[in-house]
């Protein structure tokens, strides 16, 4: 998947009332945005997603 950003004016967020909403903006706008996803999900149900683990890593203090 590509990493680009999508930006969503303000005004459109204070807008929309669903989801499907938002959907069809981003679709209207950037066309590739659903097929991305799609693809995403589509990875998703096939299990090739790894689950997110957190990685701690301390934080050098100067009191040790």
């Amino acid at each position: 998947m590509k990493t680009e950003t999508v930006e969503i004016p303000v005004a459109v967020l204070a807008s929309v009332e669903t989801l499907d909403e938002l959907q069809d903006w981003l679709t209207a706008r950037h066309p590739g945005v659903l097929a991305e996803l799609r693809a995403a999900r589509r990875e998703d149900l096939a299990g090739k997603f790894k689950p997110w683990k957190p990685r701690h890593q301390p934080c050098p203090t100067g009191s040790k």
